[in-house]
């Protein structure tokens, strides 16, 4: 019989005679576990962040908060669960630099363009303002392409939202995988899958 299997059966039975002395530490063997697993979480959140802020590798950092979490002796993760969410954010990762160039090449946007939206993203970190965060890779593209050709005001709308769909879908890839991550873990916590 595995330790895992003989854990939860001590742990069914302390809570079958003790029901009444329930705490949340009963989950955890002890301080280091709960620090790994709140550690988690905390890069969970900052991966979640990430996703949207182009200056925070969110994504990267969701899955280190994954791997904390499978040092934790409450956490039964497997190594393939490791392997193939590893895999999946090197494949997001690398669409996260594909999807929104190819969105202004689609459109015909120029490199100025291009340009424009990565500044306009920075941009909105500086800020720390919401709206510039979101619409700023929007804004930036606007500018390069106008700066580019001052003229062809429709081309330069055009070619900003399409780098705004770009990272709406980059960002949202993102922020979906990240929060696979965190449904991993509870559901890995609460019941012992992946």
């Amino acid at each position: 019989m595995s330790a895992q299997i003989v854990q939860k059966q001590n742990l069914a039975a302390y809570l079958g005679k003790n029901y009444h002395n329930f705490p949340v530490t009963i989950f955890f063997r002890n301080n280091m576990s709960v620090f790994l697993i709140v550690l988690a979480f905390i890069l969970f959140i900052i991966g979640l962040i990430g996703s949207f802020a182009p200056i925070i590798p969110g994504l990267p950092l969701g899955w280190i908060g994954l791997l904390i979490a499978f040092f934790s002796t409450n956490c039964t993760i497997s190594i393939w669960t490791l392997i193939i969410t590893l895999i999946l954010v090197i494949i997001v990762s690398i669409l996260d630099y594909v999807i929104p160039a190819k969105m202004v090449k689609i459109s015909g946007g120029t490199k100025s363009g291009k340009n424009g939206a990565l500044y306009g993203s920075i941009a909105g970190i500086f800020f720390i303002n919401p709206i510039i965060l979101i619409f700023g890779s929007f804004i930036g593209a606007f500018i390069g392409e106008l700066i580019n050709d001052s003229k062809d005001i429709k081309k330069a709308f055009k070619s900003a939202f399409s780098s705004f769909l770009g990272f709406l879908f980059s960002s949202g890839l993102k922020a979906f995988l990240v929060i696979t991550f965190i449904l991993i873990l509870i559901l890995n916590l609460a019941f012992g899958w992946f």
